[in-house]
């Protein structure tokens, strides 16, 4: 179906919601959809009415009604937004298509609250895979947001927003759950707790929050019992078993204290850690079928393995001075991770040999931002702010021989170890600025200024290095990305947008390569920051007496510089920006109350992603679709709120469709993506005090692939997390 028809579609599905609640909604004492209010502005608490950009809300209501505990209950089921989970610290978010290398991209900002935590994840991108543990929202912005959040929001943001400390009065939950995968899983539990304290009534209040999820995993470790991996064991000496494979266990904990020093002034102190420990890579080898793989272990006798420790430290302080709010935020992030991974099967084509590669990284990161902002009287209203970031990151590679040191085929030689750096600093102002043109039409002007130094030193040693070296190899860039947005608002109830925005991410300093082994003819020094230009129109309705809300948006996205990942001929990786590519489409979302119990919850979206120019490094050609972004996806949510013998009850349906997508500019080889999922929840107040949640998760059972791997392209994928059905059961204590 052409972008055309998509469009026709939204509309007439628009229409024909708004044309059917407004004669079957009921009264005006009737329940109402609450207004959805964001901080995303940064301007304070705001109603998504009066933000001119596709903005999707996740209540913490919601979030408990769904079930969500990680990034994919919930991005994978928005309009234009694809959730690629590959493990812990190993994803990928895609919006509106900007992706040339969902892998490696890191294309939308995420953040913890105030904190930057993008790239946290495992080595070479990925996210560090937050729980949603007693959360207010989560705010999910689509399109580039570079004046405000700046580099690493290309594509959009997502920002989750624990829970506050509450002043006023005492309260704790406790909640436990168990359940049990289907297939190859098994039982998963879980244990949370929250406790609200307020030390000095209305002034001073602590907030400390707990957890453990322990998983099951769902793929099978067939090397003990397939016959050519034992023969290959044997030759080598290598260690095979069999069992389950990417177990996981996810322990962490925050604690908040909250002082309000005056009427104008508060501030806030938080720390959060969370420790992640997965046994086993989990994905499949498609050579050996379904969910199965077969790795070697390590001499000692463990096995792959995924984890990390992450750390965030954030303080804010708020002083309120009438006609302006002066706003400081401070973070102190860490992470430790570790993928440690058998690749023999892949460095020892066409056969295989017990071999390891452990990629370990230490990243510390401190930010600072300084905002400034007015409620002046008149049309004119600011935003200036100031950002300060420090990055560091430490990461070491070593590939070692796994098998009998007597049978090693490179005779005990160090095969390959790289030890080498990130060092960022980066300084930014930005500012938006607002002007009311008449009582409905508010125009707005935004800028960032931004100006950085970046260096990579490195050690190199092992055969695969051309034997030892050494380097260090900097660049610095500076630049400016703008925004201007139009929002008319006849009334309270409706909002007409155009924005104009651009995004932008940081290039750096191109690695360095053993003179002995690469050419490197055509390879720049550096890695240029590549830019993205986005116009986007939309509409937000509320309508049916406060009964029924319909978002329309309509983008087109032109990026350029985009940088592409190349492999010499002597197998080491190095980029080029060698892309340009264009992604448009239509997204429609909304809420509706179909009588006092009833509520639905819809999205759909079409997304044409792809390149506008030839790329030789990607082997593509103007027109080739971009990877990792399915063109067409919808949901549907239908929440059912009543009473059975007086006490409140709740049953929810939730189905999500995605598209299918490649991980290929060609659309060659096998497709990820094209399945539909179907989650259940059925909860129970049995008393003032203790609750029951019945849930089901993907209850037809679906055998959907989310990602097949290319970085080494021996065949791993990975697959969404089969049945799962359990119980939940909260005690809440207090207010």
């Amino acid at each position: 179906m052409n972008l055309n028809k998509k469009t026709k579609l939204a509309a007439v599905l628009g229409s024909l919601c708004a044309a059917g609640l407004n004669v079957s909604l009921a009264s005006a004492d009737s329940p109402v959809i609450e207004e959805v209010i964001v901080s995303a502005s940064k301007r304070g608490d705001v109603s998504v009415m009066d933000i001119p950009a596709s903005i999707s809300v996740a209540s913490g209501d919601l979030i408990s009604k769904r079930g969500m505990v990680g990034m994919d209950d919930f991005l994978r089921s928005l309009p234009s937004t694809n959730f690629l989970d590959r493990g812990a610290g190993r994803n990928g978010i895609i919006m509106r298509g900007v992706t040339a290398s969902p892998q490696d991209d890191i294309a939308v900002g995420v953040y913890i609250d105030e904190t930057p935590v993008a790239g946290m994840g495992s080595l070479g991108g990925g996210n560090p895979d937050l729980k949603y543990v007693d959360m207010q929202r989560i705010e999910v912005l689509r399109g580039p947001q570079g004046t405000l959040y700046g580099d690493g929001s290309i594509a959009g943001t997502v920002r989750v927003i624990p829970n506050a400390p509450d002043l006023s009065g005492f309260s704790a939950e406790i909640a436990g759950s168990a359940s049990s995968t289907a297939d190859l899983g098994g039982q998963n539990t879980m244990l949370r707790g929250v406790l609200n304290l307020p030390v000095v009534e209305d002034k001073f209040a602590i907030r400390v929050v707990g957890y453990d999820y322990d998983n099951s995993g769902y793929y099978k470790n067939i090397a003990g019992d397939n016959a050519a991996k034992k023969i290959v064991a044997d030759e080598f000496g290598g260690v095979v078993t069999s069992g389950e494979a990417g177990d996981d266990q996810y322990t962490g904990g925050r604690i908040t204290a909250l002082w309000q020093v005056s009427e104008d002034f508060d501030v806030t102190l938080s720390h959060m850690t969370q420790d992640i420990d997965q046994s086993g890579i989990p994905e499949s080898m498609l050579a050996f079928g379904g969910k199965n793989r077969a790795p070697f272990q390590r001499q000692d006798g463990s096995g792959e393995a995924l984890t990390i420790d992450l750390d965030v430290t954030n303080l804010k302080m708020n002083l309120d001075m009438g006609s302006y709010e002066l706003f400081s935020s401070t973070s102190i992030a860490e992470s430790k991770t570790l993928q440690d991974r058998d690749l023999g099967a892949y460095f020892y084509a066409p056969g295989d040999y017990p071999l390891y590669l452990a990629d370990s990284a230490v990243a510390e990161q401190f930010t600072q931002e300084l905002r400034l902002n007015t409620r002046l009287d008149g049309p004119l209203q600011f935003l200036v702010g100031a950002f300060y970031q420090d990055y560091k990151r430490t990461a070491n590679q070593k590939l070692t021989f796994e098998g009998a040191p007597e049978l090693d085929p490179d005779g005990g030689e160090l095969l390959f170890e790289s030890t080498f750096g990130d060092n960022l600093k980066q300084l930014a102002f930005f500012g938006e600025a607002s002007f009311d043109l008449t009582e409905q039409l508010t125009a707005v002007a935004g800028v960032r200024h931004y100006d950085y130094e970046k260096d990579s030193p490195d050690e190199n040693d092992g055969v695969f290095n051309g034997g030892y070296s050494e380097g260090f190899v900097e660049s610095d860039d500076t630049g400016q990305t703008y925004k201007l947005s139009l929002n008319y608002r006849p009334d309270e109830t409706t909002s007409f947008y155009g924005t104009f925005a651009q995004g932008f991410r940081l290039g750096g300093p191109q690695n360095e390569f053993p003179s002995t082994l690469c050419d490197t003819t055509g390879i720049p020094d550096k890695i240029a920051s590549d830019e993205l230009d986005s116009f986007e129109v939309g509409a937000k309705f509320a309508f049916a007496d406060g009964r029924a809300t319909l978002n329309v948006s309509a983008f087109q996205v032109d990026w350029t510089g985009i940088p592409v990942k190349v492999i010499l001929d002597c197998d080491f990786e190095a980029f080029v920006n060698a892309g340009e590519a264009q992604s448009k489409g239509v997204e429609v979302d909304g809420q509706l109350l179909l009588a006092d119990a009833w509520r639905i919850d819809y999205g759909m979206s079409y997304t044409q992603a792809e390149l506008t120019a030839d790329s030789a490094p990607l082997n593509a050609q103007s027109g080739d679709r971009l990877p990792g972004s399915p063109e067409f996806s919808a949901s549907l949510g239908l929440q059912a709120d009543f009473s059975m013998a007086g006490r409140p009850m709740f049953a929810r349906a939730d189905i999500a469709h995605i598209g299918e997508y490649y991980n290929n500019l060609q659309q060659s080889g096998l497709a990820a993506g094209g399945f539909t999922t179907v989650n259940l929840s059925l909860g129970a107040e049995i008393n003032d005090s203790v609750s029951v949640d019945l849930f089901a998760r993907n209850l037809t059972n679906k055998e959907g692939l989310t990602w097949i791997e290319t970085e080494l392209g021996d065949g791993r994928a990975n697959y969404i997390r089969p049945r799962t059905i359990g119980i939940e059961l909260r005690a809440r204590f207090g207010q």
